[in-house]
C-alpha cells in the first residue's frame, strides 16, 4: 500500500517538477511561430552587428539588408519544406523527382540571394567587416548548436 501511495505522489509531482525546471518565462510558451522567428532574427542581428563592429550608419543599412535577406531565404526554405509535405507516406519515384527538383531550384535561389546580399553589403561596408560577418554567422551557428545541446535558450554571450 505504501508503494502505491508513494508512486501516486511521485506521479503527481513530476509535472510540477518539470515546470519548475523550465528557465523560460511563462509568457514565452505562448508566442506564435512568426513572433518566435522575429525574436530569433532580432537576436541574430544584434549578435552579428556586435561582432562586426558597425557604425550607426552601417548598422541601419545592414539591418534593412539583413531582414530582406532573411525573409527571402526563409521563403526558399519554406518552399522546400512544403515540397516534402506534399509527398505521400510511401513516396513514388515521381514524388522524389519533384521534391529534388524543388530543392535544386530553391538552393540555386538561395545561392543567388547570398551573392546579391554580399554585393549589396560591399556598397555599405568594408571587405573586412563583410568577412567578420561570415565569421560571426559561423560563430552564431555554433552557439545555437551548443545551446540546443544543453537545452538552453539562445542568448548573446
Amino acid at each position: 500500500m505504501k508503494k502505491i501511495v508513494l508512486f501516486l505522489v511521485l506521479a503527481m509531482s513530476l509535472p510540477m517538477m518539470a515546470q519548475e525546471k523550465c528557465d523560460r518565462p511563462k509568457h514565452e510558451h505562448h508566442v506564435s511561430r512568426a513572433e518566435w522567428f522575429a525574436q530569433m532574427r532580432e537576436k541574430k542581428l544584434v549578435f552579428l552587428v556586435d561582432a562586426m563592429g558597425l557604425t550607426e550608419t552601417e548598422k541601419a543599412a545592414f539591418a534593412v539588408l539583413f531582414e530582406e535577406n532573411e525573409t527571402e531565404t526563409g521563403a526558399c526554405y519554406r518552399e522546400m519544406r512544403s515540397a516534402k509535405k506534399l509527398m505521400s507516406a510511401e513516396p513514388t519515384e515521381e514524388e522524389y523527382k519533384n521534391a529534388v527538383k524543388v530543392v535544386r531550384i530553391q538552393m540555386l535561389k538561395i545561392a543567388q540571394l547570398r551573392a546579391d546580399y554580399l554585393e549589396k553589403l560591399e556598397k555599405i561596408m568594408s571587405a573586412e567587416k563583410i568577412y567578420k560577418l561570415y565569421e560571426a554567422e559561423e560563430a552564431y551557428k555554433k552557439l545555437l548548436i551548443s545551446d540546443m545541446g544543453r537545452g538552453k535558450r539562445v542568448e548573446k554571450k
